[in-house]
């Protein structure tokens, strides 16, 4: 049973904590018909904030395609959906303390009718597919989600939205000749190939063409983009987190804002997508990630400081080889932090039997001489007793070793085998 809590609204515990055959697409559209009217119940009584995140930790706010539950700029099919739930689990989520997505879901609910259809219904479907997906996630209190409300006063939202049309305007004069729409097919597509990574192509409504120039609606497109990093820029700040995001045209916009530097922002987002391809993490299921997380626990932040060090000394635009490199030295440096570590394990096992034939034997030719068999047996067991109790002379050591970057390649390497 999941209760609600501070970063898990009510109508999402609801749905986690309901069974769903999704073999029978029929049958879980049919209990998710009648979850109706409970999940708008529930989500009309959860508080509008609350507080997602208390700790100190590493937080990822997703943005973009990244956010499994937004929407916007990446594929929607929902096989694509399941994928990208399993990588941001072996990346962002490996990587970060806490993850935070907007609930997306409270929206969703709200906007059904009374008596939705199925057409009405699928949406919520899939997203419960998905939300299925990473429920190992959520029960580990690593993944959370925040409030999609976002409240300006009236003095607030003209300047807002008057700085947005500014950087719409700024991020099109560089992209905007890739940026192209295609009216031939039964429905227009909008070419977003520059705007995510990787690059999407939107189905467009009529309602959304008819009438409206190319130039339009995808100065209106692009805007809502970047609107909408703009918003999970605002959640991470108020949570001290940082903004992880597949849209290079939303990134570009913030940064000019803010006055960032453009590597520190990309880096971020870039170094946790890549995790997911770290040779044996590429592997793990959701479930295994969690494991990985509590076996290489203390390797994770040198792991991420050290992809931050190669990604900045090496930008990707500058050596198109420099990932392929950073996977070579750490596939090193897990070589190395495993011979290491066979060696400190043989050689304190070594040193125990030493000891134990040495002090052992001495201990019991002692009592035998001097006070007979049964103390001597004694006093052999008692000494085996007090070795084995002793902490193993390359203790330390290895516990240094498990700190190393690479050492999380190891852990990663081991629960595949055992998994096998």
């Amino acid at each position: 049973m999941i209760d609600a809590s501070d970063g898990l609204p009510a109508h999402i515990a609801i749905l986690l904590n309901e069974k769903f055959d999704f073999s029978d697409s029929r049958a879980a559209m049919r209990k998710l018909k009648g979850m109706t009217r409970e999940l708008k119940d529930q989500s009309t009584s959860t508080p509008a904030t609350s507080k997602v995140s208390t700790s100190d930790g590493f937080k990822a706010v997703l943005s973009g395609g990244l956010d499994l539950f937004g929407g916007l700029g990446a594929c929607q099919a929902p096989p694509c959906r399941i994928g990208y739930a399993s990588q941001i689990a072996r990346s962002i989520a490996l990587m970060a303390d806490e993850v935070i997505v907007g609930d997306s879901f409270f929206g969703e609910i709200n906007s059904l009718k009374s008596r939705p259809t199925n057409n009405d219904l699928f949406p919520l479907l899939v997203d419960v597919m998905v939300l299925k997906k990473i429920q190992p996630l959520i029960e580990a209190g690593i993944l959370k989600f925040s409030t999609p409300l976002h409240h300006f006063c009236s003095s607030c939202a003209k300047p807002f939205e008057e700085r947005i049309d500014i950087l719409t305007d700024q991020v099109l004069r560089e992209i905007s000749s890739s940026l192209k729409i295609d009216r031939s097919g039964k429905k227009p597509t909008l070419d977003f190939t520059q705007v995510y990574s990787p690059g999407v192509l939107i189905y467009l409504d009529s309602d959304r063409t008819d009438g409206v120039s190319d130039k339009q609606i995808i100065r209106e497109s692009l805007k809502d983009s970047i609107r909408a990093t703009f918003f999970d820029a605002q959640s991470a700040s108020s949570i001290g987190g940082s903004v992880f995001s597949n849209s290079p045209a939303g990134i570009s916009a913030l940064i000019s804002d803010d006055r960032r530097s453009e590597e520190s922002w990309n880096l971020r987002a870039f170094s946790a997508e890549r995790a997911a391809h770290l040779p044996w993490v590429s592997g793990l299921s959701i479930q295994q990630t969690l494991d990985l997380r509590s076996a290489a626990n203390a390797a994770l932040p040198s792991l991420r400081e050290f992809l931050a060090r190669r990604l900045v000394s090496t930008p990707s635009s500058l050596n198109p080889f420099a990932w392929m490199d950073t996977v070579a030295e750490l596939r090193e440096q897990a070589a190395t932090a495993r011979a290491e570590l066979e060696i400190a394990t043989s050689r304190s096992a070594s040193l125990k039997r030493s000891a134990t034939g040495v002090l052992g034997l001495c201990v019991s030719a002692v009592c035998l001489a001097t006070e007979g068999p049964t103390t001597a047996l004694g006093g052999l067991l008692g000494t085996l007793g007090l070795i084995h109790g002793m902490p193993a002379p390359d203790s330390n050591h290895s516990k240094e070793i498990k700190t190393r970057p690479g050492y999380v390649l190891v852990a990663a390497e081991d629960i595949l085998k055992h998994a096998n």
